[in-house]
């Protein structure tokens, strides 16, 4: 056996094992994640809390109509159910709005008031690039202490997560109402996401954008 061939195989043994590490860590970070949050994520709306009063909707892509996905219409009507029911007092619309041809607040924002929201129960965060953000930027910029995310139940793992890092006292509001064309990516997508926000919380990331709250 040639020296070259040892040394491939050397370094295809070193790369399987350095796959699997990797593959062992993901699937220890999501059941994790997942055991610490699942007691936090309601799917009923009868039984959440009372006592908590602001929702946060997260953003989601919205089509080339101007109207919302599945995704983002389920999570925006799941925070109506909860205003006109009086569960809520207040919704955080958090999204992204920084970019030209990339608005997801105002979409976000028209679908809550012509179904009878207020625009002074509405507050509106366009610098929520992604879930870290929106949870950074809820808690030390809006600087709510106490509120119900409301997402697909797959994102609301890793919300909730991140929460509870930051020191937000937060429940979870389920909007599934499938199926989704795009469940299996989002899942798939979810487990790296998983990993991402570790690294954001050991970084200590600021968000990309620090803009002041609009009501």
């Amino acid at each position: 056996m040639s020296k070259l061939v040892k040394i491939g195989r050397f370094v295809m043994r070193k790369s399987m094992l350095t796959a699997g590490l990797i593959a062992a860590f993901t699937l220890f970070v999501a059941l994790v994640i997942q055991i610490f949050t699942s007691y936090y994520i309601y799917n009923y709306q009868g039984n959440i809390p009372q006592d908590y009063r602001v929702a946060v909707v997260f953003g989601a892509k919205v089509q080339a109509d101007g109207l919302p996905t599945k995704f983002l219409k389920d999570r925006l009507d799941a925070s109506i159910r909860l205003y006109k029911e009086d569960q809520v007092d207040v919704i955080l619309l958090s999204g992204e709005k920084l970019h030209e041809g990339f608005n997801e607040i105002d979409v976000m924002e028209k679908y809550l008031l012509d179904r009878g929201v207020k625009i002074e129960d509405t507050y509106l965060d366009g610098a929520g690039l992604d879930t870290y953000s929106t949870i950074y930027r809820t808690k030390n910029i809006f600087q709510f202490k106490k509120v119900i995310l409301i997402s697909q139940s797959y994102h609301l793992k890793r919300a909730i997560f991140l929460g509870k890092i930051f020191g937000l006292d937060c429940i979870g509001y389920s909007a599934d109402s499938g199926p989704y064309k795009t469940e299996g990516k989002q899942s798939f997508r979810e487990v790296l996401a998983n990993i991402k926000a570790l690294l954001d919380i050991g970084s200590d990331r600021a968000p990309e954008v620090i803009i002041a709250p609009k009501k």
